[in-house]
């Protein structure tokens, strides 16, 4: 059995790849979040054959004792874990996209950016990179984003700052345990059609459109399908990459 496991799989990027995933002959695919009723949503749109490869736990990145509980539920199903997908995140309050100039935000809102997006990522890292160094194989993908690569007037310097620091904690542990066979990398998509948007101003909505080379926003599906191959054996040459998923947005200054 080759063992799948998505942190913050319940909605938009990290449900597509459970979908994805659950479709693969001889897969077993774990995945979390802190909403069971959004698990039960998604389980019931699988096939029934899909459905049974799928094991929800109930986690929040923010707790230790969750992520514990989730790990001991990954180890206690058999085969390895060949790939784990990181795609827990929550926007900034700051910045045009809320209206919230940076010096005015609140700095438990700045706090709990940085707990999910990146000290969350650094608890399901340390969990996922102890089984996989063991196991002398497996490949690990982030979910970062274009905000990663650079900033722009529709992103939060929060959500940025979070972003940048997660790429370079993916190529960081990719290099530390490239001798132990495990990859790591991070996908970096432009703006796409997940409840991370409900804050955006239309006005705003309509200019990102406009701007993209693509005239159009991203679906997760298509976000996906590029995480699924950096999980597979496919992409088995691909580390410390931070692969931009965005209809050439970022080439084109969005």
């Amino acid at each position: 059995m080759r063992k799948y496991l998505v942190v913050g799989g319940t909605s938009g990027i990290g449900a597509e790849t459970v979908r994805l995933l659950a479709g693969l002959e001889g897969a077993a695919v774990v995945f979390s979040g802190r909403s069971a009723e959004a698990a039960a949503e998604l389980a019931a749109s699988l096939e029934p054959r899909e459905r049974g490869r799928t094991v929800f736990v109930r986690a929040d990145v923010t707790r230790q004792g969750d992520m514990d509980a989730l790990f001991e539920r990954v180890r206690a199903l058999p085969g390895d874990l060949c790939g784990a997908f990181n795609a827990a995140g929550v926007a900034g309050g700051d910045g045009p996209l809320r209206g919230v100039p940076f010096h005015e935000a609140d700095e438990r809102g700045f706090d709990r950016v940085v707990e999910v997006n990146l000290k969350g990522a650094w608890r399901s890292l340390r969990g996922e990179l102890a089984i996989m160094a063991a196991q002398g194989s497996g490949s690990i993908v982030n979910c970062s984003s274009v905000a990663g690569l650079r900033s722009a007037d529709s992103m939060s310097a929060s959500y940025t700052a979070s972003k940048h620091a997660l790429i370079g904690l993916s190529r960081s542990l990719a290099v530390e345990y490239a001798p132990h066979g495990v990859r790591v990398n991070a996908v970096c998509p432009g703006v796409i059609d997940t409840p991370m948007l409900g804050g955006m101003r239309e006005e705003l909505l309509s200019d990102l459109r406009r701007k993209n080379p693509g005239a159009r926003i991203g679906t997760p599906r298509e976000v996906a399908e590029s995480v699924v191959f950096l999980l597979s054996e496919k992409s088995g040459y691909i580390s410390g990459a931070a692969l931009t998923v965005d209809a050439g947005g970022l080439t084109g200054a969005l």
